[in-house]
């Protein structure tokens, strides 16, 4: 606020952090229900920064002085408002959390030559049960970094239609993104991140 000392305006309002949000379910139908474009618009009057959309798959990085809780919990009220359903659910991330995840790169190999057939789940649980992954047969090969699961296909994903609903069965809800867009989100939220401070 004009002649308030730098820090208590800071505190009073928060600062200002970026976002990355993952859209849960996000292609051809629901573009006729809730286009990127319309996404965007509402996101901006609802009092979010420069949101910009990624892929057409519901990916947006976006910039707010709110908590993430809240982030989180706005974003939901947004796509339901927009005409989206409770499966179209919003996860939140951080830019760290995205680096984190691709630094960490457990199949080097398979991200170089084949990123399209990986797959990072993001949980809506922050504590999802991934017990069951070290006791898992394959031919799929799961790495669990941190609260998050990624999956080597190791061949099309395709290939392997059970898979993700297995899961979403002992992990609960999640939304999905392949390697390569995984690395585009983090290095796009990271530089929005830099640009700001």
């Amino acid at each position: 606020a004009p002649g308030m000392p730098y820090g208590l305006g800071e505190a009073k309002r928060g600062v200002m952090g970026v976002f990355v949000v993952l859209l849960r379910a996000i292609g051809p139908a629901t573009h006729k229900i809730m286009s990127m474009a319309a996404w965007r618009d509402a996101v901006a009057a609802a009092g979010f920064v420069a949101p910009q959309t990624y892929i057409a798959t519901g990916n947006m990085i976006v910039e707010s002085n709110a908590p993430l809780p809240t982030v989180t919990r706005q974003m939901n009220e947004i796509v339901r408002a927009l005409g989206l359903g409770p499966g179209n659910v919003a996860v939140v991330r951080t830019p760290v959390q995205l680096r984190q995840l691709v630094d960490s790169n457990p199949f080097p190999k398979a991200a170089a030559e084949r990123g399209g057939q990986m797959g990072v789940y993001f949980f809506v649980d922050p504590q999802p049960d991934l017990g069951w992954v070290a006791h898992y047969p394959g031919p799929e090969r799961l790495h669990v970094e941190a609260n998050h699961l990624i999956v080597d296909y190791t061949r099309l994903i395709s290939a392997s239609p059970r898979l993700p609903g297995l899961i979403e069965k002992r992990s609960g809800t999640a939304t999905a993104r392949n390697w390569n867009t995984l690395k585009g989100l983090a290095e796009r939220a990271s530089a929005r991140e830099q640009k700001d401070h």
